[in-house]
């Protein structure tokens, strides 16, 4: 016999499982895996193969529900930025479907119909129901070879998870657990008053020294988190050239300079008194180099001495984003997509490289690694003059940072650090990352839906919250850090990096 859906109906129309949840909200476990074990035993039958639109790509909008409540497959595949959350990490753009494939999209499938949303972040508090969190996570995870392996497999695991005692059992077990621990209590109960005096003595002291301890980190809140060291050889940091807000902050050998608006600011580190540079300047970004501040606007390349004030014009003719690495200038032009060396004692340009796109871009020695957002947003890596294009890694990614020989990727699955070849992949976070900063003074990156700022040890083994509020984009400067407040309208704040001194800049 059919189960009974709470499926709604108008004019005897059928609906697509988007159009079900975007009009009805979120749908009940029972629902979810009646609509998952139909989609299994339609792609038994076709032995894995979709057969649905071009290519076949599982997605709300592609999986039509019967006014019978029987299902089938859309004629038509989505848009492919669509099609995007419901491929696996490892899926290439060229790569058939499988039945691997399948399994990733129906997990997908189910955390769409229970969530209403996408992301995995916010899974396990939103989904009540920990069979259908259980089967969505052995779906979706990660590392394949940790998934459930086709659509056979997923159509037991949903039977399982749909059995009706399954879901009554650990009530049962509740309730004896609960029965046993009154039993226990109550004959323990008058032993227990008897070393009642003895046990306070001591819990007291444990209370005390644990509520010291709490208090004295309280006090001193991120003991033993370093400050980035001051680079010669470079104009900025590297994660801060790959911030969302661009490279706005900068230190020197004594000072710490930012922009507020369009104005540079100078700031004492230690006193935290500001100095106006110079008001209304038009800069998009920031570098320190040989003691200038180097800054580019809409039409042009700049510099300026902080000490004396006194400006010049590096290059009048392009402008873009600067690049000071290892003693060497370099301009990408955002509109003609060029990447150019600067000579800055001659102010000529010399193109490298035919037109690229480039986000992220970072240059190590003589190679330019860059998210290519025309190939699916993966990481590539190639040469000066745009040579010996390389993919590193296939995921999708947002930003990334490169430091010392290691490779640091933000992902909605988490901060991942690789070998520059993209080799020794290791997740270090599982919540989403978003624009990892590292320096030898640790790892600062946005972590999670609420966007908080945190600070990870080299070794994962240690993780400090920096700034509790949720944070647009930063920026590191020494024992600063420059961020865009999002309760505050994306305001620019400035705190050190043991997250003390945390205050609103106002023009």
């Amino acid at each position: 016999m059919a189960m009974k859906l709470r499926f709604k109906w108008k004019e005897g129309k059928e609906r697509s499982v988007y159009e079900i949840v975007s009009e009805d909200g979120v749908q009940r476990a029972n629902d979810i895996l009646y609509i998952i074990r139909q989609l299994c035993h339609l792609l038994d039958n076709r032995k894995g193969r979709v057969e649905a639109g071009p290519r076949g790509f599982i997605h709300p909008k592609s999986i039509i529900v019967k006014t019978d409540g029987s299902v089938r497959l859309s004629d038509r595949d989505p848009s492919p930025s669509a099609v995007g959350p419901y491929l696996p990490p490892e899926f290439e753009r060229n790569d058939p479907v499988t039945p691997r494939t399948n399994v990733y999209a129906l997990g997908m499938l189910m955390l769409f119909m229970a969530t209403g949303k996408e992301k995995k972040t916010d899974a396990e508090a939103v989904i009540g129901d920990r069979s259908l969190l259980s089967l969505i996570e052995r779906c979706t995870a990660f590392d394949p070879k940790e998934r459930i392996q086709n659509t056979s497999k997923l159509l037991d695991a949903v039977r399982y998870a749909g059995r009706p005692g399954k879901k009554s059992l650990p009530l049962l077990l509740l309730l004896i657990f609960i029965s046993l621990l009154i039993t226990i209590s109550i004959a323990f109960w008058k032993k227990g008053t008897m070393r009642g005096s003895s046990i306070g003595d001591i819990k007291g002291f444990d209370s005390g020294y644990a509520g010291g301890y709490k208090q004295g980190f309280s006090d001193a809140p991120g003991i033993g988190l370093g400050a980035a060291s001051f680079d010669t050889a470079n104009g900025n940091l590297p994660g801060n050239l790959s911030s969302g807000v661009g490279a706005i902050a900068v230190r020197s050998e004594d000072f710490v300079f930012f922009l507020l608006g369009d104005t540079i600011y100078s700031m004492n580190p230690y006193t935290k008194e500001l100095q106006i540079i110079l008001e209304n300047s038009g800069a998009n970004d920031l570098h320190y180099y040989n003691g200038q501040l180097y800054y580019t606007t809409n039409e042009s390349v700049l510099s300026i001495d902080p000490k004396t004030k006194k400006g010049d014009v590096l290059c009048d003719s392009h402008t873009g984003k600067l690049y000071i690495i290892d003693d060497t200038f370099y301009l990408y032009d955002n509109v003609t997509l060029y990447l150019y060396a600067i000579d800055p004692r001659h102010k000529s340009l010399t193109q490298l490289n035919g037109a690229m796109e480039f986000l992220s871009l970072q240059i190590v020695g003589e190679k330019l690694f860059y998210i290519a957002p025309d190939r699916g947003n993966s990481i590539y890596a190639c040469d000066l003059d745009g040579g010996n294009d390389t993919l590193i890694s296939s995921n999708f990614y947002e930003s990334f940072c490169i430091y010392g020989d290691k490779l640091y990727a933000g992902t909605e699955e988490g901060l991942t650090r690789m070998d520059l070849n993209g080799g020794n992949q290791e997740r270090l976070t599982t919540l989403p990352a978003y624009y990892p900063n590292v320096s030898d003074g640790g790892i600062l990156y946005i972590s999670g839906s609420d966007r908080t700022l945190e600070w990870l040890a080299f070794d994962g083994k240690m993780r400090y919250t920096v700034v509790p509020a949720s944070t647009a984009s930063f920026n590191v400067a020494g024992q600063w850090i420059f961020y865009q407040n999002m309760k505050d309208s994306d305001v620019l704040w400035r705190v050190r990096v043991s997250g003390s001194d945390n205050a609103r800049l106002t023009e």
